[in-house]
């Protein structure tokens, strides 16, 4: 576990990161075809929480739900967190599906993102490359372009 109850309880570390900071591997190394090993995840999921996507947006007065990105690959700055990219999804007004909204983009930080969830779904779907996905709401992110 990675993150408990909004708090950060340990990093992601391979052998080497782990005896520089002083602490026990998370046996968290990756590496590609041609690299040398480093620190990454193979398998990442957050637990499900105990409520409907359905539920989720009935609460929203205004928002959006983002239902695909692009652009992702180029868009995050691993060092800093900080992440821009493009967006489509749907409109929330008073808790219902609007409109499609698409070629809007999204900005924030990783850390910021993680400190705004107010609420998570229950309705984990695992992913390609051995990642699953469940609905969050974010309080705040910066958007454009809607």
């Amino acid at each position: 576990v990675l993150l408990a109850d909004g708090r950060l309880e340990r990093f992601v570390h391979n052998s080497e990161t782990a005896r520089r900071a002083g602490t026990t591997s998370t046996a968290s190394a990756v590496r590609g075809y041609s690299s040398t090993p480093g620190v990454g995840v193979r398998a990442v999921a957050v637990v499900p929480g105990i409520r409907s996507p359905t539920d989720l947006i009935s609460g929203i007065r205004d928002g959006l739900l983002v239902q695909g990105v692009s652009g992702l690959h180029s868009g995050v700055n691993t060092v800093s967190g900080d992440f821009s990219t493009g967006a489509e999804g749907l409109r929330i007004r008073d808790g219902e599906l609007a409109e499609p909204v698409r070629e809007f983009t999204v900005a924030s930080t990783i850390q910021k993102m993680l400190t705004d969830v107010t609420a998570i779904g229950d309705d984990i779907q695992w992913l390609p490359m051995s990642a699953a996905g469940v609905t969050l709401v974010i309080g705040e992110l910066t958007v454009s372009g809607v």
